[in-house]
């Protein structure tokens, strides 16, 4: 499944995400633990990410130097 930002961009891993209040998040590539499958998320430390699915991404933007 692809991901987009609020202005229809691709989200991939390595990116780097702005939000509406300003805070930049970095992109990682994940794995769902149940279903095995490939994912996004944004990293909260060294095993665990917060996966896209989770947040809005109407209110994300890809930070114009990461395109």
């Amino acid at each position: 499944m692809e991901d987009h930002d609020r202005n229809g961009n691709e989200i991939k891993a390595g990116m780097i995400l702005v939000n509406d209040q300003g805070e930049e998040w970095v992109v990682c590539a994940t794995t769902d633990r149940a279903t095995g499958e490939e994912d996004l998320g944004f990293s909260c430390n060294d095993d665990e990410a917060y996966p896209l699915w989770q947040f809005n991404m109407k209110e994300w933007g890809i930070k114009e130097d990461a395109l």
